[in-house]
């Protein structure tokens, strides 16, 4: 090393070019590196989602959920299958091992499924497979609202055709969905008695209006020295030819044209449910990245698109963005830079104080951009994105960018006080510390190992974060002991510092601190059991508040955004839902903290496609709730006085949600959320033992809400086919169900194109038909025989009750019982577990955790594995290094010390112990071991040349005592933004800035009086 320091001394202006180009090259690759949210997240989950219309949840079950997942639960690598079957859908949820290859576990998942898709009913859909991606979800969202347009039903075929075309151009822009509105299609209504006087059966019309409206190749014909196609032209172009459809053929009376018995019209669909911005009804337009673009700058693109869309519209729509992901990506980048500003001006006034000069300190800093840049350039080979893991990771790491500096110039100085030429004094004092500050950056690189080559979902979201303190961290280490010399070499010259003028200019007052700092260690070593006693209880007492600081998974993050989860009785129409809503909608935002109210009812059955947990329902709506930016009112406190204030409806049920963070979705944590499963075989049971537990739960005072998977049952009606008459009159049962469902709700048989847009083409009857049971009974359906027969002679109608959804996991049914805490209470949980604990069950059933807390669990046991893993490498590398197992271990010795002041700072500052905290920790670890090491180089060096154990343990101490102050100094200092909470979401990063802080602040000054007594008792006891 030394050698390639003396090239760069002798070449000054090539190394001072290699650096500039080295800067230069990373500023300009800051533009070609990604800006996401997130990193590129694979994780090892699929679902299969099937659509079989009208459908009990248990009819779904046997028919669809079950096939499905006993044959791709054989699949090689599925780690759990859980599923869940509601009313006219089947969702299957596989989990992988990680490290699974999902290209090919998406492969083998389609293989299986077209094995038993001939098992499957005629009728439900083709399985649909969806992966997770969170970098796949919009990354915009803005509302359109009605504001000239002649018929407000128009909105949404007003966006479709004139503003939708302008997203889609848009570099970046991979897809544009629309919700909300009204959408057209074209029915078919048909008259049943005369349908039946022209003998045309019902099950008939869907397949003749399905084949007749497709073009079909025919093959080629020769024509000259071509071959031309030849098209069988049959779909539709207009409603006439709809209505011109031969539906049959009479000898007497000629052909029976579908319009003889039925018309045939364009209208609004019957709608699902309907979007609400602040009261007014809107239609809400996602739109969606591609992989691997610059969020940021496809926002600003998409927000110039949409000005101009505003004002060449305005007469007719208004619009408003109501999420935007790069305002996050924009303000973490905002915030790095105003941390590294602010933690760089307090470290560069801390090292003033120390150095009393500008210079030495105004070196120091000038390494932030020598560092920071190139390290830009490794990101950009390396594929790294800026995202919020690892600019969080470059705003842990700027406190440390100084230490390796510190320790050099420290050096260097003391090499120039003894009177040192500047060139000899570079290269004695870089010489003498190399091997401590390569041993220092090595240990607080190797902790973070066991958490970049985690496979882990844990390890897969840190990865990044890890990564880019290492990267920054080995960059300032190859600046220290190459840049720092070189200017260092250069401003000694330019100032012509002698040793007399340099020791009155920069060490006043340090002789001073440092005589008291020897007294106090001589002291301590003539009664060290005192001072020992002293630690020890210490130690004992910040273990003793644990029970006292709350645990949680991830640490809460205000986001200024709640969720409302409504639930009215199954069967609720979309007009009595609105009402209700309309009412709730009023309240919240007569609340001034309030800024917007965003509502969705229902929804529409291409939403599962993104989410398979889509609202779809009437009965059900989610409100998204925006609090005002200046508001200094924390979200949980709003949802307290809202939870007081909001009257709820008999059969309502209200839920709160404050888990709107995509890291939360992804580590599947809820925010104050516990989860149990019932296990059993039984669906009765099942339901009544949740409701029980339920009613058990509401009446506790630390318990806000509970949910389980199986409420209350809903009536419906059941259609019993007498078999022996239906086979007399030639009938089946899908005859028969497919008449009543055009009768009632009307089937979809294909779709036209109508203005350019797909419309589809659903047969129906007009409701006076169908608008009661006694109406449905007496539908007459016409008969293969040519009879025409009333419903009622050969089926029953009855109300029955059923499940509104039923779920399993692998081969087994479950009930689930979400509960949320109230954080005020911080032995709820171990409360909760005694109370269900104490429910009795029937033979066969069990509670027990979720599959959601099991994998919080495994995490937890992987932060606890990382933890051990880096303590166990930090003291391999230390015995390598120094060769030594017994000063490894005494070294080791300084890391208990941290405790002593984390545990009481969590305490304190009410944050809770998380993976941020235990990242802390880890982090904590690397450092006061740096300091042990730099302390035994300095102790070994001194003890060779004086061979006195008590001497050089004085000498040491005092060497190191400038650079570990000065090191600590400016990590504490550079991580107080982050402690400070300075910027939107450093609420993730403060418990890890409290941990550190807390833990430098009690571990350098024990470890400076500890590690020497620690050593020179052992050298005198050896």
């Amino acid at each position: 090393m030394l050698f390639v320091l003396k090239r760069i001394l002798h070449r000054k202006i090539a190394a001072t070019m290699v650096y500039s180009g080295l800067v230069l090259f990373g500023l300009l690759s800051i533009r070609d590196i990604p800006i996401a949210l997130l990193p590129n997240i694979e994780l090892p989950k699929l679902s299969i989602i099937t659509t079989y219309a009208n459908s009990a949840p248990t009819e779904i079950e046997n028919l669809i959920t079950k096939p499905i997942s006993e044959i791709v639960g054989t699949i090689p690598g599925v780690e759990k299958v859980e599923s869940e079957s509601i009313e006219g859908y089947s969702f299957v949820h596989l989990r992988f091992k990680n490290g699974t290859d999902m290209h090919y576990a998406l492969l083998e998942v389609r293989e299986k499924l077209d094995l038993i898709r001939d098992f499957l009913p005629q009728d439900a859909s083709k399985p649909l497979i969806s992966r997770f991606d969170p970098n796949q979800s919009a990354f915009m969202e803005v509302v359109f609202f009605s504001q000239g347009l002649s018929d407000d039903r128009k909105l949404r075929q007003y966006i479709e055709d004139n503003i939708k075309v302008y997203l889609d151009r848009i570099d970046g822009v991979a897809a544009v969905q629309l919700s909300g509105g009204f959408q057209k299609e074209v029915l078919v209504e048909i008259d049943p008695e005369r349908m039946n006087a022209y003998r045309v059966l019902p099950q008939d019309l869907k397949l003749l209006l399905s084949t007749n409206n497709k073009n079909y190749p025919a093959g080629q014909l020769p024509f000259g020295k071509k071959d031309l196609l030849v098209r069988a032209i049959g779909e539709f172009d207009t409603l006439g030819d709809v209505q011109n459809t031969i539906v049959s053929f009479n000898d007497a009376s000629g052909p029976v044209y579908l319009s003889d018995f039925s018309q045939v019209k364009e209208r609004y669909k019957n709608r699902n449910g309907l979007t609400r911005f602040n009261g007014k009804e809107c239609v809400v337009v996602y739109i969606f990245k591609e992989p691997g673009k610059n969020t940021v700058s496809v926002s600003e693109e998409v927000t110039k698109v949409l000005s101009g869309i505003e004002d060449q519209f305005k007469q007719d729509i208004a619009l408003n963005i109501v999420y935007d992901e790069s305002d996050f990506i924009r303000q973490s980048i905002s915030n790095l830079f105003m941390n590294l500003l602010i933690g760089s001006i307090l470290a560069f006034i801390a090292l003033f104080l120390i150095l009393k000069n500008f210079q030495s300190p105004s070196l120091l800093l000038l390494a932030i951009p020598v560092t920071l840049f190139p390290s830009f350039l490794i990101f950009k080979f390396l594929g790294i994105s800026f995202n919020m893991m690892s600019l969080g990771g470059l705003a842990l790491g700027i406190g440390m960018l100084f230490d390796s500096s510190n320790v050099v110039l420290s050096a260097i100085e003391r090499n120039l006080i003894l009177g040192k030429k500047i060139e000899d004094a570079v290269l004695k004092g870089t010489g003498e510390v190399t091997s401590s500050i390569f041993s220092a950056t090595s240990t607080t690189v190797i902790v973070f190992l066991p958490i970049a080559f985690l496979k882990s979902t844990l390890g897969i979201v840190f990865s990044e974060m890890a990564i880019a303190i290492v990267i920054t961290l080995l960059m300032s280490l190859i600046v220290a002991i190459t840049f720092i010399p070189l200017a260092a070499s250069v401003l000694y010259r330019l100032r012509d510092i002698s040793k007399e003028g340099f020791e009155r200019f920069s060490l006043y007052n340090e002789k001073k601190l440092i005589g008291r700092y020897h007294d106090l260690l001589l002291h301590l070593i003539e009664r060290p059991k005192q001072y020992l006693f002293l630690v020890l209880s210490l130690f004992v007492f910040s273990f003793s508040l644990i029970p006292m600081i709350q645990k949680e998974f991830l640490p809460k993050v205000d986001t200024g955004e709640f969720n409302i989860n409504v639930s009215l009785p199954k069967g609720t129409d979309l007009d009595t839902m609105s009402d209700y809503m309309s009412f709730l909608e009023e309240e919240l935002l007569k609340d001034k903290r309030i800024q917007s109210v965003i509502v969705n009812i229902g929804g529409e059955e291409e939403n599962l496609k993104i989410n398979p947990k889509a609202v779809t329902l009437p009965s059900k709506a989610v409100v998204k709730v925006i609090l005002k930016e200046e508001e200094s009112t924390s979200t949980s406190e709003v949802i307290q006085e809202l939870r007081k204030k909001i009257q709820i409806a008999e059969g309502t049920e209200l839920s709160f949600d404050t888990r709107d963070n995509v890291l939360g979705a992804i580590l599947e944590q809820k925010q104050g959320s516990i989860e149990y499963l019932i296990v059993g075989s039984d669906l009765d049971s099942l339901q009544d033992i949740g409701l029980n537990i339920k009613r058990k739960l509401l009446s506790r005072m630390d318990v806000l809400d509970v949910r389980t998977g199986m409420e209350e049952k809903n009536s419906e009606y059941h259609i019993d086919f007498d078999q022996v008459k239906m086979a007399k009159f030639g009938l089946t049962n899908a005859n028969v169900s497919n008449f009543v469902k055009i009768a009632l709700k009307g089937m979809v048989s294909s779709s036209m194109k109508i203005s350019g847009m797909d419309t589809s083409i659903r047969i129906g009857m007009d409701k006076k038909y169908a608008d009661s049971l006694e109406k449905v009974k007496r539908l007459k359906i016409r008969t293969p025989f040519g009879e025409n027969i009333s419903l009622e002679q050969f089926v029953q109608l009855r109300e029955e009750k059923n499940l509104t959804s039923v779920m399993r996991i692998g081969n087994f049914r479950v009930n689930t019982v979400a509960i949320t805490v109230d954080p005020r209470f911080s032995n709820a949980a171990s409360d909760i577990k005694s109370v269900l604990g104490d429910v009795k069950l029937p033979q066969g059933f069990k509670i027990q955790v979720s599959g959601e807390e099991e994998n919080l669990a495994k995490s937890w046991q992987e932060v606890l594995l990382s933890f051990s893993l880096a303590l166990l490498l930090i003291y391999m590398l230390l015995s390598a290094q120094f060769e030594s197992y017994s000063s490894s271990f005494l070294m080791i010795f300084s890391i208990p010390l941290i405790f002593i002041g984390t545990f009481p700072a969590l305490f304190i500052s009410g944050k809770s112990l998380n993976i941020s905290s235990f990242m802390g920790f880890i982090l904590l670890m690397g450092v006061v071991v740096d300091n042990a090491s730099l302390y035994y180089e300095y102790y070994q060096l001194f003890l060779e040349e004086t061979g006195d154990s008590l001497l050089s343990v004085m000498k040491s101490s005092e060497a190191v005592f400038k650079p570990v102050m000065m090191n600590n100094t400016t990590t504490i200092l550079g991580m107080m933004p982050v402690v400070l909470e300075l910027g939107k979401g450093s609420e993730f990063q403060a418990p890890l800035g409290v941990v550190v802080v807390s833990g430098l602040l009690t571990s350098t000054l024990l470890s400076l009086l500890i590690i020497p007594l620690v050593f020179y008792k052992f050298r005198k006891h050896s």
